[in-house]
């Protein structure tokens, strides 16, 4: 027996098909129009005319504009040289104090040159009674190389004597370099910063007697940029600096160094940016860790028109605003922007300085 339900199942899906092959060209409509111009239709008319009460009216100012990046940074220095001793010893006398100014080439430290003489006469006596072993061997054999009869054996014999003697050479002198190395001199001047063995009369290592020395004429600004705003500076460019020591004076600044790599360590993506610091320093007024923020301006207008940002809304890639009309009601205006401030936007086409523009609530 036939039933008559399936053929009333297909007319409810075909009414159903066609309903929506109705509406949702109208849906699509809507929902394609700018998000600020659905806001206005879907409410009442009044919506779209001017509110003196609730809505804001502003014009178009012309102004300067800039955009400009502020990255937060401290005070470093390039010229920083931590010294050692080349080897162990008892130090015999240390000449400076943290917090000292030295010269290039000034004399910080020294071991006992008493005991490295002992030990640089011994390696002296080492090498003659190596070279007097050699002189031995050679005549040894001297009638054994003349009659070329020379085996394995005796060839290792006498190489065995010349490697000794070498070895006592270069026993010496590395003696002599450390007697002549056990006083301590800076590479660079500047002020003390460190020092790890400050009294003489204890025996030293390498590793535990350094002496660092910081030149205060060499400090520069250096802040951390993240890889947003890396790639819209670059090295010479000019920039501010602001110490929190003085807020009230800006230095005026340019870019030295940006990193190739990211600093390690970090959570997020940012590299290392250094800024000059023309300063006099000879009193030690700014010293290292000192913080403030660097101003680079990336892009900059004068006498431009600008509009405040909240007067703008965006939607689609395009840029609008609400223009008053005479009668107050309100249209929907296409503008091209150029740079953007935190509180400004420059306007490059759309509106006109006597222009109009309302700024509703959202």
């Amino acid at each position: 027996m036939t039933t008559k339900k399936p053929l009333f199942n297909q007319k409810i899906a075909f009414i159903f098909l066609s309903f929506l092959a109705l509406v949702l060209p109208f849906l699509s409509h809507v929902y394609a129009q700018p998000r600020f111009t659905r806001f206005l239709r879907t409410k009442t008319s009044d919506a779209l005319k001017y509110d003196a009460k609730n809505d804001r009216l502003v014009t178009p100012t012309t102004q300067d504009i800039k955009n400009e990046i502020i990255l937060a940074g401290q005070i470093d220095a390039k010229k920083v040289a931590t010294v050692k001793f080349k080897a162990s010893g008892r130090l015999a006398w240390v000449g400076v104090e943290v917090g000292d100014y030295v010269k290039k080439g000034q004399a910080l430290a020294s071991l006992d040159k008493i005991e490295l003489r002992k030990e640089l006469d011994r390696e002296l006596n080492d090498f003659k009674t190596a070279l007097h072993d050699f002189n031995d061997i050679q005549d040894t054999y001297e009638e054994t190389r003349q009659r070329f009869l020379v085996t394995d054996e005796i060839r290792r014999i006498l190489d065995r004597a010349q490697y000794d003697l070498n070895n006592s050479v270069i026993d010496y002198e590395l003696d002599e370099i450390t007697l002549r190395y056990s006083t301590l001199t800076t590479p660079i001047a500047g002020i003390i910063t460190n020092i790890e063995e400050p009294y003489a009369g204890v025996n030293i290592t390498p590793a535990t007697a350094e002496i660092t020395i910081i030149n205060p004429a060499s400090i520069y600004f250096t802040a951390e940029i993240d890889e947003e705003d890396v790639i819209n500076v670059k090295e010479g460019q000019k920039a501010n600096i602001t110490l929190d020591i003085s807020p009230e004076n800006s230095i005026s600044s340019a870019i030295t160094y940006i990193s190739f790599i990211p600093i390690s360590g970090q959570s997020s993506t940012v590299y290392d940016i250094r800024f000059l610091l023309s300063l006099d320093n000879s009193s030690f007024s700014y010293r290292l860790g000192m913080n403030g923020d660097a101003t680079i301006i990336t892009q900059q207008q004068d006498s431009v028109l600008t509009l405040p940002v909240e007067a703008i809304f965006e939607d689609n890639d395009q840029k609008f605003v609400l223009l008053k009309q005479t009668n107050d009601t309100i249209k929907e205006q296409l503008i091209k922007t150029g740079i953007e401030s935190d509180d400004f936007i420059q306007i490059l086409e759309g509106i006109k300085p006597n222009d109009q523009i309302v700024i509703k609530k959202r």
